[in-house]
C-alpha cells in the first residue's frame, strides 16, 4: 500500500479569524472618532480664516468700485457679492445680519458677529468707519 501523503495545512481557524476581525473593528472605530473630531477642527478654522477673507474683499470691493457693498450673515451662509459661502453644520452664528460697506470701503456700524463652535465663542468686533476687526475667543 502506498502511503498517503500527510501533511497538515496551516490556516486561521475560524475562531481566530473572527478575533482578528474584532480587533482591527475596535481599532477603526477608536480611530475614526478622533479623526472626525480632527477634521471638524481643520474645517472650522479654514471657515473662520475663509470668513476673514470674504469681510477684507467686500471692503477692499466696495472702496475699489466706489459704492456699497453689503456682506450678509445668514444661518448658514455668508455671502457678498461676489460669492455665496456657505457656514459648516458645526458652527452657528449667532443672528442673521447685514454689514454695510459705504463707498470708501468702511463700515456703518459697531456690530459684532458672533459665531458659536462645540468649543467657542468667537467674536468679531467691527470698529465704525474704517473697516477693521477685533477677534475674540470666548
Amino acid at each position: 500500500m502506498p502511503k498517503l501523503n500527510t501533511k497538515k495545512l496551516k490556516a486561521f481557524t475560524l475562531i481566530e479569524a473572527l478575533l482578528t476581525l474584532s480587533v482591527v473593528t475596535f481599532l477603526a472605530l477608536t480611530t475614526s472618532g478622533s479623526i472626525k473630531s480632527i477634521f471638524n477642527q481643520v474645517q472650522t478654522k479654514l471657515f473662520f480664516i475663509e470668513f476673514e477673507q470674504v469681510y477684507r474683499e467686500t471692503q477692499r470691493l466696495s472702496a475699489s468700485q466706489g459704492k456699497q457693498a453689503v456682506l450678509r450673515i445668514g444661518s448658514n451662509y455668508v455671502e457678498n457679492p461676489l460669492g455665496h459661502y456657505v457656514i459648516p453644520n458645526t458652527i452657528v452664528p449667532e443672528k442673521e445680519q447685514e454689514i454695510v460697506f459705504n463707498k470708501a470701503g468702511g463700515n456703518s456700524s459697531l456690530a459684532k458677529v458672533v459665531f458659536k463652535t462645540p468649543g467657542e465663542r468667537v467674536t468679531y468686533q467691527l470698529y465704525l468707519g474704517s473697516g477693521q476687526y477685533q477677534k475674540k475667543k470666548d
